[in-house]
């Protein structure tokens, strides 16, 4: 399956218990790469989503609230955090399935935040 920009996907995170004691959570995270440039590789690039109640949002966070009219297409339970300071890239194969997609609305305001995260001019 491809998966585009704008997609809320579940992917396994993977998080240490104790020494040596590795275990996976499912976790949502937004598709941020753009698949209509063609690539070497199907990997995708990410920001991770956090619903951990966050009070103090910072700069380079975005807050989808269940509150917005357009919450519902995301898929998730829950307000939740994109967390634009935490980018990764994985194989395709890895996630697990597509929950919802973000809004080009809200698409936007995350870019904004993206691009103060790696220091990029919002000019």
């Amino acid at each position: 399956m491809n998966y585009n920009r704008n997609d809320i996907v579940i992917l396994p995170f993977p998080f240490v218990i104790s020494k040596n004691i590795t275990k996976q959570k499912a976790r949502p995270a937004l598709v941020i790469s753009d698949h209509s440039i063609d690539r070497r590789f199907s990997d995708v690039i990410l920001l991770g989503i956090t619903s951990q109640r966050i009070t103090n949002i910072k700069d380079t966070e975005f807050l989808i609230d269940e509150k917005l009219p357009e919450f519902k297409s995301t898929g998730l339970a829950k307000s939740s955090v994109v967390r634009c300071e935490y980018i990764m890239t994985i194989p395709e194969e890895l996630i697990s399935r597509k929950l919802g997609r973000v809004s080009d609305n809200l698409m936007a305001k995350i870019e904004d935040k993206l691009k103060l995260s790696i220091g990029l001019n919002n000019n």
